[in-house]
């Protein structure tokens, strides 16, 4: 009895060296505090135990039909000791993006090794992780609607001149930058056409790059517009609205390229000489009047006050000009009567209705 104690002993102990110095390898995903979303960036480590003396070593990750994957830097390799024996602990960042939602699972992942055996022998050993199962869960973006999980967002505009006050002729580039963490160039969105009826646009092809980090990659897309006015008449270009999802405080959020005025300076000089024509602006609208500026846009979205009557009408119905004599259709009121629909203007202005 007591030998059979002494042999049960000897092989449990001689089973326990032989699991301490057997390699091993897995993928320890991050700590999270809620289920990842569809697309939503997962970090994880992938990580070795060896002790044999290595002297060529390659990861293998199998194509997987429900991740992407990237590799986050150069891998690291340091000496350890682990259960009192030295050790070579192996590291490499990895990030997955779930296809889709449900419970999926990531597929073991194999470490070829080149090992020094006995004698000075070459050997080749592969060591294989354990498959890890993930819950996603659906993204909250309705069916067809841009979606964008990130860590962080970052927009940066700027111009090579003030497209407000341009030559006659003359073009601006507009640059803007989308900086995004947490993402891959390919899920960056799509660069926005710029395109309205007076304006002429222009969009070289994108600019698209990224740096990995241990937390996660950090995508640049660069948009570029060479813009022309068609007219010496300023204009709006309107806002264009970015979503993305935050996926720290789990918010959807919108990053916004604003509006931006473009036009002519000479156009501003022409209005000017309109305005001490009006007497510093008697007869424009109040939106004209308070920014010393005359614009046929303006004019033409409300009616004016005081509100200028054609010389040739004598005050009554029939012609009317618009805002300081130009052949441009607002909607004014007769002296006395009731407001008018759009007319062109016929005349000098001679003076104004109360």
């Amino acid at each position: 009895m007591v030998r059979l104690l002494l042999l049960l002993l000897v092989l449990a102990g001689s089973a326990a060296a032989q699991d301490r110095d057997a390699s091993r390898l897995e993928l320890v995903l991050d700590p999270r505090a809620a289920a990842p979303l569809e697309g939503e960036m997962v970090l994880a480590t992938l990580r070795g135990i060896y002790r044999q003396n290595i002297t060529r070593e390659e990861v293998k990750l199998r194509p997987m039909t429900d991740f992407d994957w990237l590799r986050l830097g150069l891998d690291s390799w340091t000496e350890e000791r682990i259960d009192g024996l030295p050790a070579r602990v192996f590291e490499r960042r990895l990030a997955f993006y779930p296809r889709r939602d449900g419970t999926l699972e990531i597929l073991p992942i194999a470490h070829r090794l080149e090992v020094l055996g006995a004698g000075g022998k070459r050997e080749t050993v592969i060591v294989r992780s354990d498959p890890v199962t993930l819950t996603v869960a659906p993204s909250p973006a309705a069916a067809g609607q841009p979606w964008l999980p990130l860590r962080a967002l970052e927009l940066s505009e700027s111009w090579d001149t003030d497209p407000a006050k341009l030559s006659d002729g003359q073009s601006a580039t507009r640059r803007i930058v989308l900086r995004a963490f947490g993402a891959t160039p390919e899920m960056m969105p799509q660069q926005p056409v710029l395109r309205q009826p007076w304006l002429i646009s222009f969009a070289p092809p994108e600019e698209r790059n990224f740096q990995v980090t241990p937390e996660g990659p950090v995508s640049t897309v660069v948009w570029t517009w060479k813009l022309r006015p068609i007219t010496g008449e300023p204009g709006v270009i309107p806002p264009v609205t970015i979503p993305w999802f935050d996926t720290g405080s789990r918010t959807p959020e919108t990053a916004t390229i604003p509006s931006a005025s473009i036009g002519y300076a000479s156009f501003s000089d022409n209005a000017a000489a309109r305005w001490q024509s009006l007497g510093g602006g008697a007869g424009l609208c109040g939106r004209c009047r308070a920014s010393r500026r005359w614009s046929s846009s303006c004019c033409r979205s409300e009616t004016v006050s005081p509100r200028p009557v054609c010389a040739r009408d004598g005050g009554g119905g029939g012609c009317f000009s618009a805002c300081g004599g130009t052949s441009v259709p607002v909607t004014l009121r007769a002296r006395g009567g009731p407001p008018r629909a759009s007319w062109r203007g016929c005349g000098r202005l001679a003076k104004t209705s109360g």
